[in-house]
Order: structure tokens, then sequence, then C-alpha cells
């Protein structure tokens, strides 16, 4: 009877199929809305920076901005959060480079 309720609850999860396991729609819907809430902080950072970026570095901004976008629409945080820190990054050089005191440099203080 011990091996007979193990094997019947795994039989019972194999019949289930993909219907017994958690629902992808789901899982990538919230993946997407923890990619989108890492690249958060990353926008409003580029947001301030922007105006002072040059062409190439705005140009650059929304190939990085359209690729971070696109990965959080696909259910890939990875990817999404990578960018995410890159475009920070890259916002932060803008902003030192041009002499502003941003409130993301002001909560490291």
């Amino acid at each position: 009877m011990r091996m007979t309720l193990p094997a019947l609850a795994l039989g019972a999860a194999l019949l289930a199929g993909p219907a017994g396991a958690c629902d992808p729609e789901a899982m990538s819907a919230h993946l997407s809305a923890i990619c989108d809430a890492a690249l958060a902080p990353a926008r409003a950072a580029i947001e301030a920076a922007l105006p002072h970026a040059t062409a190439a570095e705005r140009a650059l901004i929304a190939r990085h901005l359209a690729a971070a976008t696109e990965a959080c629409e696909i259910g890939d945080p990875e990817s999404g959060a990578r960018l995410a820190g890159t475009l920070a990054r890259f916002a932060g050089r803008i902003e030192g480079r041009a002499g502003l005191d941003s409130a993301l440099l002001a909560s490291l203080r």
C-alpha cells in the first residue's frame, strides 16, 4: 500500500500532462512584469539623461531600450534586466559628464 499511493500520484500527474503544470501564459505574464519592474528605474534614469546625450548616444539608447522592451514582452527577464543595468550605467555616465547630481547618485550617498 505504501508504494501504491506514490505510484498513483505520479501516474495522475503524468496523465494530467500540461494541464497539471503551471499555466505558461501566466508564467510569461509574471516574467514580463518582473522584467518591466527591473527596467522602470533605468527608463527613469535615461529620461533624465537624454537631454544631455549626443545624437549617437540617443541612437544607442533607443536601440538598447527597444531590445530591453522586446525582451520583457517575450518573457526573457534575464536579457531585459541585463539591458536595464547597461542603460542605467550609460545614463549615469551621461549625467556624470554633464555634471548633473541625479536622484540615483543622491540615493547612493
